[in-house]
């Protein structure tokens, strides 16, 4: 799994809970992971989203995105989602 790899980094749910986004990159998969907080009783979200290659956000093709709860399952769910991309990303390069 990518959250186990010492190579891989990616904040606590707390820095997510304080409307923090975090840019990241492992082995040639580049993603982003922003709280969306909500508003009155709407509850929060984790938006997610990948790509491939050297070059940043702005300068690339989004190839996958995806929502999650923004709760401890919601950020295993995300580890989970981005080790799954990672997987479709070996699989295209091949």
């Amino acid at each position: 799994m990518i959250s186990e790899h010492h190579d891989f980094y990616m904040p606590n749910l707390a820095t997510f809970l304080n409307d923090n986004s975090y840019l990241g990159s492992f082995h040639g998969l580049r993603f982003r992971v922003k709280p969306n907080l909500g508003k009155d009783e709407t509850p929060g979200t984790l938006e997610a989203l990948v790509w491939y290659g050297p070059l940043c956000l702005e300068l690339s093709q989004v190839e996958a995105e995806a929502s999650f709860p923004l709760d401890e399952a919601g950020y295993a769910a995300v580890l989970d989602w981005l080790d799954q991309q990672h997987q479709i990303m070996g699989t295209l390069s091949e």
